[in-house]
C-alpha cells in the first residue's frame, strides 16, 4: 500500500500508544468520514506478544500484527509487517519538526530501537 497521508497525531496514554495518519486534520466532530487513514496502536499494560493494532480506511490492512521494520524518514514512513501478504506499507506525510519528534519518539517505544531505522538527511 503506497499512500500520501499529510496530517500526524500522536497520542499517549499512560500505556497505550497510537500514531495516525490523515488525509484531512481530524476537526474534533464525531462525523464519519470515508477519508484514507492509518493507525498504529500497541500497549504495554498485559503482554499480547509484541502485536500491534493496526487499521486502514483499506480491509487488508486491519488486525494485530507483528511489525518487522519501520524506516521513517521526514517526509516518509515505509512499514513491514510480518505476514506473507499486504506487508509493505509507504506513507508520505509533511510534518514540522515538533510533529517528527513526537513521532520518532513514539515510534521508537512501540517497535523498539532494533526494528526502527530513522534516516536524516
Amino acid at each position: 500500500m503506497r499512500t500520501t497521508l499529510n496530517h500526524i497525531s500522536v497520542s499517549i496514554a499512560g500505556d497505550y500508544y497510537q500514531v495516525m495518519f490523515e488525509a484531512k486534520k481530524d476537526d474534533g466532530s464525531a462525523e464519519i468520514t470515508d477519508d484514507p487513514y492509518f493507525l498504529l496502536q500497541c500497549q504495554f499494560e498485559m503482554y499480547d506478544g509484541g502485536e500491534m493494532y493496526i487499521e486502514s480506511q483499506e480491509g487488508n490492512y486491519i488486525g494485530h500484527y507483528l511489525i518487522r521494520e519501520v524506516i521513517l524518514q521526514k517526509d516518509k514512513i515505509e512499514i513491514e509487517i510480518e505476514r506473507p501478504k499486504y506487508s509493505k506499507v509507504e506513507i508520505s506525510f509533511k510534518a514540522t519538526d515538533k510533529e517528527f519528534d513526537e513521532l520518532s519518539n513514539a515510534l521508537n517505544t512501540m517497535v523498539g530501537k532494533e526494528k526502527l531505522r530513522i534516516i536524516t538527511m
